[in-house]
């Protein structure tokens, strides 16, 4: 249970649904602080069952969703699509751009990536930028319509057909055939789950967690809130402290984890809702003289976190949500768009990664940037067949 709750202006402004809060500086870290205590006890079936989930999670992937045929994709053979993410040095942003270029490929459509650089002014750059060079096509990527309406607008106005791929969907802004988003947040919510099952099954119940969310948008936001809930509804007998930052800002980070672990030298993991904030957080570890007392877990499967579990260095476990799979899954979005269908939601690839399955695993750039850590490819054939390319 969450007993207090120390809100700065800017939490109150991201709680009130404003839109991404990100670098340019527009909140400061440290946006919001959660200090909780145990509800009560975690039981034996609760550890138990939070075990076989995890463990049922740390197996290759191959329960792939099926996808609805799609009419008329060979027509776009020649056409042009722009990725414009939030920004390419995530490396989950930038996977998802390169799977979407080798998605789209297979239909002869080019794909041409512009980096925001986790800037609104750059990534409406790239918006107009797409227009003026004559773009078929648009998919952003984690890119909320309420941080640049009028470059969104804008592309409308052109008929230029745009898919907001990660973005929760706007109250001002609703769907339509110009303008559609592929909400991934469910899928967040999935890899939080596991993460978390991972350590209430390692704690026995009885962890003293210091969370690390994300405010960059309201998609990561409400993933950060499910995350506490979680916690809250299948660890009873865990405690959680939550610090919020956003990416802009995670070079201070170190230090509010540090002060954290000295204030409260009960906590014994630290639990990341991404992965981009896990360097920083074993520097705060560091920092604060607990290297060897507390453990790290978070979320979205990037190459240094499963580095860090197989060389056994703090981190137990990560959840990955396989970034090439997306780059699939925002291609086929963007194809119904062209095609004038609706987009639809083709589910997430999802691996828990612990010790027992890092092993073997291609820890490369290379490796990350295909499916092969989640196992087989065989989502491409369903994808390529509902577009009439097989």
């Amino acid at each position: 249970m969450f007993i207090k709750l120390r809100t700065t202006t800017a939490r109150r402004v991201a709680l009130a649904g404003s839109t991404l809060l990100l670098a340019g500086g527009l909140v400061a870290c440290g946006a919001g602080e959660k200090d909780g205590g145990a509800s009560g006890d975690t039981s034996t079936d609760q550890v138990d069952a939070a075990a076989a989930r995890a463990e049922q999670a740390t197996a290759e992937f191959d329960d792939f969703p099926q996808v609805a045929p799609v009419a008329g994709a060979e027509a776009l053979a020649g056409k042009t699509v722009w990725y414009v993410p939030l920004g390419t040095a995530a490396p989950i942003l930038k996977a998802m751009g390169d799977g979407t270029s080798a998605a789209l490929a297979h239909l002869d459509v080019d794909v041409h990536i512009c980096d925001g650089k986790f800037v609104p002014t750059e990534v409406a750059k790239c918006l107009e930028q797409a227009s003026t060079a004559g773009a078929d096509a648009v998919v952003t990527s984690f890119v909320d319509y309420g941080l640049i309406p009028a470059a969104y607008d804008a592309l409308v106005d052109k008929g230029i057909p745009v898919l907001l791929a990660g973005a929760v969907p706007s109250p001002d802004r609703p769907a339509d055939a110009a303008l559609a988003y592929d909400d991934t947040s469910v899928d967040h919510a999935k890899g939080v789950e596991r993460t978390a099952d991972a350590v209430i099954a390692d704690s026995k119940g009885k962890a003293n967690i210091l969370f690390l969310g994300v405010t960059d948008s309201p998609a990561l936001l409400k993933t950060a809130d499910h995350a506490e809930k979680y916690y809250a509804d299948e660890c009873p007998g865990c405690t959680v402290t939550r610090i919020d930052t956003n990416t802009a800002s995670l070079s201070k980070l170190a230090s509010q984890v540090s002060a954290e672990l000295i204030k409260n030298p009960d906590i014994d993991y630290i639990v990341g809702e991404i992965d981009e904030s896990g360097a920083p957080a074993i520097a705060g570890i560091q920092s604060a003289g607990r290297d060897g007392k507390v453990k790290l877990a978070s979320t979205n499967g990037n190459l240094d976190a499963l580095q860090r579990i197989k060389a056994d260095d703090t981190q137990i476990a990560d959840t990955g949500l396989s970034p090439a799979f997306w780059g699939w899954r925002f291609a086929d979005g963007i194809v119904r768009m062209m095609t004038g269908s609706e987009p639809s939601t083709t589910g997430a690839v999802v691996r828990l990664f612990t010790a027992d399955n890092v092993g073997d695993l291609d820890l490369t750039p290379a490796g990350y940037a295909t499916n092969e850590w989640y196992g087989e490819d065989g989502y491409q054939d369903l994808f390529l067949t509902a577009w009439g390319a097989r």
